[in-house]
């Protein structure tokens, strides 16, 4: 063997050993989805909180747990930034573990409830996904997502927190556009009111309707949106599928499209579009697919969206600008936002 050809064996080592490093890394991905999903569900994060700073032989007194085994736990937990700390020290919470305390001010401990029980059974049947183009969630429970979190509240009630967890990235929706000139905004399907509550904070003027289907609607009732607000938001219940209340002019859409295939989606537009005030604004906030941007919670949202809904689907620009162009829409604008999400606007044609 000559001195090139050490050289290329050497760098050719060192090449097969970075993929693979990197594909362990890829294939123990589910270590770390369960491991701070365990963090959360069994109330080692809250407890670290309370303490401050604990080892882990009194956190599994308190948690019910193995001390060796939540040490174990703990020590995978500092290598991925959660905690920090020794047994010699005890454990406390970074700021990212800080994020999963349940008395966070935008805790996303619902958000990792769900995606480390309910959607991670959902994804251990992607095979059927695969096969069919069908809901692995609907394979797996028995029913759709929806009629699933309709027939078991306190699951529902976790997924609407999950949702409310992009709290700071509903500060940035209300000033990415011009709502203080506004008259009457229609939060479509808006949920428990995280939004449309954080758009009234910022803008005194304009008054809104809060449009969802009754049970979702409930949720809300503690939240500001009515109380501080009740006497500018109205709370409707309804279907968006058959229509949504009308004379508004700006109608907000927020993460609900991806949820759904093309024709439920033109149902949708075009029921905004026939209630909508003349000259009024359709605001869209969505992840958008583009190529060539390398890791992407976009693409990985997409395949996210096949394997709960089924139908549902992130799209790209192109896939946006042809939906609403046969609901009768135009796009006026498009604003890149926070998480890889998007700002849309949209008017009649």
């Amino acid at each position: 063997m000559n001195e090139q050809e050490g050289v290329d064996m050497t760098t050719h080592n060192a090449t097969e050993s970075e993929a693979g490093l990197q594909l362990v890394e890829l294939m123990t991905g589910f270590w770390k989805a369960q491991a701070v999903y365990m963090a959360t569900e069994l109330g080692i994060v809250d407890h670290i909180a309370a303490a401050g700073r604990i080892p882990a032989v009194d956190l599994a007194h308190r948690t019910g747990t193995d001390a060796d085994a939540l040490g174990r736990l703990l020590l995978f937990l500092d290598s991925l930034g959660v905690v920090d700390g020794d047994e010699k020290c005890g454990y406390a919470l970074t700021p990212v573990g800080a994020l999963l305390r349940t008395d966070a001010p935008h805790s996303m401990s619902d958000h990792v409830r769900l995606h480390g029980s309910y959607f991670y059974q959902a994804w251990s049947a992607l095979s059927h996904s695969l096969h069919t183009g069908r809901s692995a969630f609907t394979r797996v429970f028995g029913s759709d997502l929806f009629s699933y979190l309709h027939q078991n509240p306190d699951v529902a009630l976790t997924y609407e927190r999950a949702m409310t967890a992009g709290a700071p990235f509903f500060a940035e929706v209300a000033h990415a556009f011009d709502f203080s000139r506004a008259r009457r905004i229609v939060d479509v399907a808006g949920g428990n009111g995280a939004l449309i509550e954080e758009i009234l904070d910022a803008h005194p003027g304009p008054h809104a309707v809060l449009f969802d289907a009754p049970d979702v609607l409930e949720e809300s009732a503690n939240r500001r949106i009515a109380t501080v607000h009740a006497d500018r938001c109205r709370r409707i219940a309804g279907d968006l599928f058959e229509a949504v209340p009308d004379d508004g002019d700006v109608y907000l859409l927020s993460r609900i499209l991806h949820c759904f295939d093309d024709e439920a989606c033109h149902r949708i537009l075009t029921n905004c579009r026939s209630a909508m005030a003349p000259n009024a604004r359709l605001v869209i906030v969505e992840r958008i697919l583009a190529k060539d941007t390398g890791s992407s919670l976009a693409q990985g949202y997409n395949l996210h969206m096949l394997v709960v809904h089924g139908g549902g689907r992130e799209r790209d620009e192109a896939h946006y600008r042809a939906l609403l162009g046969q609901a009768g829409f135009a796009v006026e604008s498009l604003r890149r936002l926070s998480l890889e999400t998007h700002l849309l606007v949209a008017v009649s044609s």
